[in-house]
């Protein structure tokens, strides 16, 4: 998968629209119900369990969706498998933002937010002042910006300038150690599930 800069010139001819980028996003914290939670909260790690990066071998079959399906409904990016791997006791809670709707999940005593449809004009400006890196994220190169304890983190999957992206911002008193972690756990169970 080619690998881009924020700038988003195409390399070599390919076109961006068939490039696999991956960049942090800033979503704000959602703050509606999604959907009721899931029964035994488990400890919370921020790193997935071998069942987070769940294989096709699984018995179970993973819901696949359209990127704009999910866009339209984020909470729906992560099943009940993805929230028990990751040790995340309810199935989020949505909101709508300038940007379309996010959910949010609380990981480690991380507020994790996915966004499934945000525009590369807002990738830019949420990594602009950050320390940016490249990072896996699940089968994909993804971009990172830290900045003043926020976690960014943004991939394209089909589309470079329509960009997946999960904001994360870590409680008082927790190590921001786990902060970014914990978001790219989050959006690469997510990217299991877009087909």
């Amino acid at each position: 998968m080619p690998r881009f800069g924020l700038d988003q010139r195409p390399r070599a001819g390919r076109s961006r629209r068939k490039a696999g980028l991956a960049l942090v996003l800033a979503v704000s914290l959602p703050s509606a119900g999604c959907s009721s939670g899931q029964p035994g909260p488990r400890p919370s790690s921020p790193h997935p369990t071998s069942s987070a990066s769940a294989s096709v071998s699984d018995a179970v079959q993973l819901s696949k969706y359209t990127q704009k399906q999910l866009a339209s409904r984020p909470c729906l990016a992560l099943d009940a498998r993805d929230l028990a791997a990751l040790g995340i006791s309810d199935q989020g809670e949505q909101e709508s933002g300038k940007n379309g709707p996010t959910c949010s999940w609380k990981l480690a005593g991380q507020n994790v937010s996915l966004a499934l449809d945000l525009p590369l004009s807002y990738a830019r400006t949420m990594t602009k002042d950050g320390r940016v890196t490249q990072v896996p994220v699940g089968l994909h190169m993804a971009v990172q910006a830290e900045y003043q304890g926020i976690c960014f983190i943004f991939v394209a999957v089909d589309d470079a300038d329509r960009l997946i992206g999960t904001t994360t911002i870590p409680e008082p008193g927790v190590s921001q150690g786990t902060t970014c972690p914990a978001g790219a756990a989050v959006a690469a169970a997510a990217l299991t599930h877009i087909r």
